[in-house]
């Protein structure tokens, strides 16, 4: 049995989406770890404030725009010198009917939820392999599994993020780099803020939850992994 990957003490972590909700939670469990946190979002003030509450480092990250993306990853590089672990956390949905939703909607959608996530772990993939040791933990949805009504472009990138990171464990294992996905039903955070009415908060689980979840997956000896988890309320009703 290899050493477990349990102690995070001097690995550097890059999170997305971290100035808020599952992100933010994440950042501060791995900060609470011992990791050296790299806190990206489009909000950089939401993520100082996460950063400076955890100890990390906030950074600008726009993941829609891939020179913001490849710019971020260099920033991190030359501060961090490396990536031990990316947590693709980010995530953007418009609640519109397939007919409803325009093209530029979908191309936001599917740019910040799948193709960052590639676009990262392109960027920091070779570096880990080469390293012969890296994490890739991209965070789906229960639209993944189950698809349901004014989701087309959100249902669609998540069913996606899980055939990535199925492909990116494929090419990354040999070398010592492991992806794996956690699939979260419902949580208490601003996603749900668009709905009208909004679920009720006793039917969502709490982020801290997910990010456990993520933390224990992060966690296990560096000689397994766990592809996927599913984590959802006891309420869910899109899932299964």
């Amino acid at each position: 049995m290899q050493q477990g990957a349990s102690d995070f003490a001097g690995q550097v972590a890059l999170v997305t989406g971290a100035g808020s909700g599952l992100g933010a939670v994440t950042a501060r469990l791995l900060a609470e770890s011992e990791a050296r946190v790299v806190l990206a979002d489009l909000n950089k003030d939401a993520a100082g404030e996460v950063a400076e509450s955890c100890g990390g480092r906030p950074l600008y990250m726009d993941l829609t725009d891939a020179g913001s993306i490849s710019g971020g990853v260099e920033d991190v590089l030359a501060t961090e010198g490396r990536v031990d672990i990316l947590v693709n956390s980010a995530g953007l949905d418009f609640i519109r009917s397939a007919p409803e939703l325009t093209l530029q909607e979908w191309d936001n959608v599917v740019n910040v939820n799948l193709r960052a996530p590639w676009l990262l772990a392109k960027l920091l993939m070779p570096g880990m392999m080469e390293r012969g040791s890296g994490q890739i933990l991209n965070v789906a949805s229960t639209a993944a599994k189950k698809g349901w009504e004014n989701a087309a472009a959100y249902a669609s990138s998540k069913h996606g993020l899980l055939g990535l990171t199925q492909v990116l464990h494929s090419e990354g294992r040999t070398s010592g780099v492991r992806a794996m996905a956690v699939v979260p039903g419902g949580m208490r955070t601003n996603f749900f803020a668009a709905l009208d009415p909004p679920p009720p908060p006793e039917n969502l689980q709490p982020p801290e939850t997910v990010a456990q979840s993520i933390l224990f997956m992060l966690s296990q000896p560096l000689d397994s992994v766990i592809h996927e988890l599913i984590v959802t309320p006891m309420t869910e009703t899109s899932y299964p």
